[in-house]
């Protein structure tokens, strides 16, 4: 089980940050800072196969999950992945209860799901695990991860949580809010009511519910921490560099301009 699948388990919330550089480098500092997991986006970035395997081996070497959201809810792009070994499979945009389902479906073997056979890296090459032991325990290790970030999910939601095998509601509050017609107001009153209702149904139906976000002060955090969320992914490696970039640059120009 992962690190990030023991947190959920616990009750305890797990923290996280993205990925979106293709430089596998950027996970293995990350890694070490000591977050819980690591998303590893391949929907908005040019993060190819080749530079997902090379993060997930980072991953591992340091002992941080790695979860990696797919550009679509399709079973074609998530196998690949899926054979690689994370943690979980993020699928956005996933609108509707017939999504939803095709989404769990395409992460778990039958009788769960329809996940075809072929999970090399994902057990270690049979060198720690016969292939009975991973069957064994792939449905419930592997998180699989729906993003709410469309008002037309909320009309299904009750549908979609009782889908067998979903592990994660994970919200994306910007797109959501542009959805319901306030882009760039995510606090509106409307989005606030919406996600509050999210989080109370989530948990009533014994899901856990997490959120994706950019770069925020711990006022933002504390909103969440407030509503119970599980996991939460905050800002990315290209956030870091232009934040510490800048205050270091600031730093220098007023030291050497003075």
């Amino acid at each position: 089980m992962s690190k990030l699948s023991e947190k959920l388990k616990s009750g305890q919330t797990a923290i996280g940050s993205h990925v979106s550089l293709t430089d596998s480098t950027v996970t293995e500092i990350l890694g070490d800072v000591g977050f819980d997991y690591l998303w590893i986006d391949t929907e908005h970035t040019s993060i190819s196969l080749e530079s997902l395997r090379n993060h997930l081996v980072a991953a591992r070497a340091c002992g941080v999950s790695a979860i990696v959201r797919v550009p679509e809810v399709s079973q074609v792009k998530a196998k690949p992945i899926l054979e690689m070994g994370p943690a979980g499979i993020v699928f956005p945009q996933v609108n509707s209860y017939e999504l939803a389902c095709e989404a769990v479906a395409a992460c778990k073997y039958p009788p769960v799901g329809n996940r075809g056979w072929g999970p090399r890296r994902a057990m270690h090459f049979g060198v720690d695990m016969t292939a009975q032991e991973y069957i064994a325990k792939a449905n419930d290790d592997i998180l699989t991860i729906l993003q709410f970030e469309n008002i037309q999910a909320y009309k299904d939601l009750d549908r979609i949580l009782s889908i067998e095998g979903l592990d994660v509601i994970l919200l994306g509050p910007c797109d959501l809010a542009a959805s319901m017609g306030h882009i760039g107001d995510w606090h509106h009153p409307d989005v606030e009511q919406v996600v509050d209702d999210l989080f109370e149904r989530t948990h009533k139906s014994g899901k856990k519910i997490g959120v994706s976000y950019g770069l925020c002060d711990e006022q933002e955090l504390l909103q969440y921490q407030r509503r119970g969320v599980d996991m939460i992914s905050i800002a990315a490696e290209t956030d870091f560099i232009v934040k510490g970039s800048k205050d270091l640059f600031h730093t220098m120009k007023s030291v050497f301009t003075s």
